[in-house]
Parts: C-alpha cells; structure tokens; sequence
C-alpha cells in the first residue's frame, strides 16, 4: 500500500480521511512545547504544514514593504531577518504577529474539517460565510487585507454565489496563501487536492493564474506530506499549474531551473515579487528546491525579500513544514509565534 501511495519507506502513515459533517469542537488547546514531542508521524506532519505557514508569515510580515534587500539589510543587519523582529503584547502574551494570511487560511481549514469533505457545494458554503465574518471582525484585528479578498467577501455578503463571488481578473496571491490546507486533509487524493483548492480560489480570485496556483500548492503539499521526493512533487505542482495556466507552469518551471543552477536570491527573488498569484507560486518552488530539508533557511529566504515577504515565507513554511513536520522547525519560532498553542490544537484535528 505505500508503494502505491507514492510513500517513502519510514515516512508517515496515510491520514485519515475527514468524510462527512460534524459538530465544530476544537480540542483544547495545550502549551505547544508540551505537545511537541509527543506528536505522532502525521500529526508532525501536519503541524508542520500549519506552523510552518503562521511561522513564515509573521518572520515575513515586518519586510513585506521594505523595497529592496539593501533596505532589508541597513534596517535588521548584514544578514536580514534572521529571527522574528516583530512583536506584540496581548492579553498578558508576548507573540509574533502573523497577517491576514493565516486568519484566512485557518478560516480555510476550519470550514473544511466542521463541513467534511463530501460536499464541496456545502464545504464553499461554510467557508464563504467564514470569510465573511472574517473580513467584518478577523481573529486577531485586521491585518491589512488585500483589496481582492475584501471585494470577494463583500460580493458573498451581498448573496453572490462563492463560484463566482471573486472578480475574473483578480488574480493577487491572496488565495494561494490559503491554500495548502486542502494538501493535509486530501492527502490521500491529490486530484481532489486540486479541485477543491481551484474551487475555493473563486470565493475571492477567478484568475487563470490564481486558480493554477492555488491547484500547485493544493498538489505539492499533498506529496510532500505523503513523503513524495521534491522533484517529483515540483514537477507534479507545475503539471497542476499548466492545467489552469501555461503562463503559470512556464514560470514555475523558469524558477525550478534557477534553483538547480544555483542562481541566487538576488536575482530570482527580486524577479518574483510575489504580488502576483503566479509569481508567489514560483517564488515557493525555488525556494523549496534549494532548501527542501532546512525549514529555517527556507523561511529566512522568503522573509528576506523585496516583494512580498510574508506570503513568500508563509508558502516556503508550508511546503517545507510539510515535508519535514513540526520538529524540525526552530523550537523558539515554534513557542513565539502568535496562537502557537490554538494553532497546534488545529493541526491536531487534522
């Protein structure tokens, strides 16, 4: 059965399948460094994925405006960000703070484990009203949202149906940042993987480019957290994008061989700016095939760019997460990031 599921020997077992509805009940949420070595090879994963991705996004979120790397660099040292330099103090807690990507990607997994996995229909429902809420009172506050998923949340309110609420031509990296939970919770059919991740897209981005890369990352978190080879998972993310949109997959491609030909950062990161869907997406392939094994150096990369930094970081953290599992992320990064403890509750369910 491994072998047929693409496993690599010792690598985790195939995660259940979430089927059908249930009664939202969150597991309490324990201190997450308790929970850490306790945690069982899929749940690793799992949380790896999560974590990874709320990590990526708070190490990224003081330097998703700064222009350049120079800037990058005179303001946090010759190196960068090399730890998180945002703080905040909350409620007694002293955390990282995360953006608007993580508050939508957990409405995304939230919607996916209380609907079930039988019911698209019903599932976009769910999660068209988690937007919804989300973009009137966020978790957390507003984090600076991007136009396209306040416009898409506010054609869902007015009763826009969810495959059609996104504009046509909003194709932003908005939705591609929320993307990775359907490679968890259809680990074990990456075609509904995709599907489901291009379904979901339309809430807010219709885009051929955000719809091809919502299927990429749908696609190469899926393999990666069944324990597929790299190259074989980029391969299949790019095959994923061309489905939607060649421009996508061409991209993707241009990005994969300037990692296997060692170019640099400051050359391909400063091309990928990430604004765009189609840009994110190839910026995260790069980086996960130079550091495919080292979370850290995965999102420093993404953190240390000149585009947009925090949603480059959240898809490295999220890929990378997914291939090595929690326990391989820094453990200080693990314990300060914000909602560590809820997050990994979260991971838990899956």
């Amino acid at each position: 059965m491994a072998k047929q599921l693409g496993l690599l020997e010792g690598g985790p077992p195939p995660p259940p399948e979430v089927a059908t509805p249930r009664e939202a009940k969150p597991a309490p949420a324990k201190p997450v460094l308790e929970v850490l070595p306790t945690l069982k090879p899929w749940q690793d994963i799992c949380a790896g994925a999560v974590l990874g991705a709320a990590i990526g996004d708070a190490m990224g979120h003081p330097t998703e405006f700064v222009q350049s790397v120079a800037q990058i660099r005179s303001k946090y040292g010759p190196e960068g960000v090399t730890k998180f330099e945002l703080y905040w103090d909350r409620e007694g807690k002293h955390f990282a703070p995360y953006t608007d990507d993580t508050q939508m990607a957990e409405c995304v997994l939230r919607a996916l484990l209380e609907a079930g996995t039988s019911d698209l229909d019903g599932a976009m429902q769910l999660m068209a009203k988690k937007f919804v809420d989300w973009a009137v009172e966020p978790q957390g506050g507003h984090r600076a949202p991007g136009n396209a998923c306040l416009a898409g949340c506010e054609a869902l309110s007015r009763g826009e149906h969810w495959s059609s609420a996104g504009k046509p031509d909003a194709g932003g990296c908005g939705s591609v940042m929320r993307a990775y939970p359907f490679g968890l919770v259809f680990a074990q059919d990456v075609r509904r993987a995709e599907e489901w991740a291009v379904h979901h897209s339309k809430l807010t981005h219709r885009d051929p480019i955000a719809l091809a890369a919502c299927a990429a990352m749908a696609v190469g978190v899926a393999l990666l957290a069944r324990g597929e080879p790299v190259r074989r998972a980029t391969g299949e993310m790019v095959g994923a994008a061309c489905r939607y949109s060649a421009k996508t997959a061409c991209m993707m491609a241009a990005a994969i061989d300037d990692a296997r030909t060692d170019v640099g950062p400051e050359v391909t990161l400063d091309r990928l700016r990430a604004w765009a869907a189609h840009e994110a997406i190839s910026a995260a392939v790069y980086i996960l095939e130079r550091h495919p094994d080292d979370a850290r150096a995965a999102i420093l990369e993404g953190a240390n760019t000149p585009g947009d930094s925090d949603s480059i970081a959240t898809l490295a953290g999220a890929l990378v997460g997914a291939r090595v599992g929690a326990r391989a992320l820094p453990v200080d990064w693990v314990r300060d990031v914000e909602r560590a403890d809820e997050l990994m509750a979260l991971a838990l369910e899956l």
